[in-house]
Parts: structure tokens; sequence; C-alpha cells
């Protein structure tokens, strides 16, 4: 998605984007929608553009109990700052971008693939209740209850009541 400086100059107002989410898939990201909605926001500064944004990204997900497929729509806000300026550059500040004032335009994809990485879930559950697969005949737990007896008959300790004596 590319922001032009025209735009930047007269600002913006929750001005609503779709971002193509094909261009984000891989093997850690899927989607269950083709678009990754953004609204932006943005007004002129002393030191640049300050720019903030919404998405709504469309996450499709693997429950890691269960492993069925459910969506997660993750909204999220992030704001930047787009400047030429070397002091605010260099000190290392997350959400500070270069836009030279010889460019005409700025392509925030890269910064979006971020963002979208960063609201990726490392454990995805698909409800708080998930019961899970059944640890001996992987049923899931949450469609119904399987045959199961959950008794174990190999207890780890029993070896050390054997020397014990009991």
């Amino acid at each position: 998605m590319k922001l032009y400086r025209t735009e930047l100059d007269e600002g913006l107002s929750k001005k609503l984007f779709d971002i193509d989410a094909n261009q984000f898939l891989s093997d850690e990201l899927n989607f269950y929608e083709n678009t990754i909605k953004c609204e932006l926001s943005a007004e002129r500064s002393s030191n640049g553009y300050y720019v903030s944004s919404i998405l709504k990204i469309p996450f499709e997900q693997t429950c890691d109990k269960c492993l069925t497929n459910f969506h997660d729509l993750r909204t999220t806000k992030y704001n930047f700052l787009l400047t030429d300026y070397n002091e605010l550059l260099q000190d290392d500040s997350e959400g500070v971008l270069y836009f030279s004032q010889n460019d005409n335009e700025i392509d925030l994809n890269p910064l979006f693939r971020e963002f979208i990485f960063l609201e990726k879930q490392i454990k995805s559950i698909c409800r708080e209740d998930c019961q899970g697969l059944c640890p001996n005949c992987g049923t899931n737990l949450n469609e119904g209850n399987c045959a199961c007896s959950f008794e174990t008959k190999d207890n780890p300790w029993d070896a050390l009541k054997k020397l014990k004596g009991n």
C-alpha cells in the first residue's frame, strides 16, 4: 500500500484502505478473507508526518489443543512517524520511518507486514473452554465424549513403592 505526499500534505482522517492479504501469505500466516482492512489518519508535524493506523486482520488459525481451524479477527492500532530528520532516525526509535523530502510516495507494505506478524499469536486456542483431543484415541472432546478410560495402569511412582516394600 502506497501513501502519496499529496495525501499526507492534505491530511488524512480515517481514510479506509483494503490491503491485499495474499501478499502476506506464508507458512505462518493464513487469512480467511482476501483483504486486510486499514484505516489511516495522518497529520503534518514539524518533524514530518504523524500517522495512526487501525488494522483489522482476518487470521485463519489452527487451534493448538483440538486442531480445528477457526477465524480470529484481530484489530490493532499502530502509530508511526514519517520523517527525514536524522536526530529522530538515529536513536533507533520504533515507529520512526525514513521518508525523504524528495520522495513523492512511500510503500507501507513492509511496515504492515511487521505489524501483522506481531499480531499473530504464538499459542492459538479456538475458545477459552477448549477441551482439546483425547490423548488416547484422538477424539475432539469439544464435539463429544469418547469411550476411553482415563485410568492409568502404569503409574511412574509404582516402582518407588516396590522399593519401600509397600
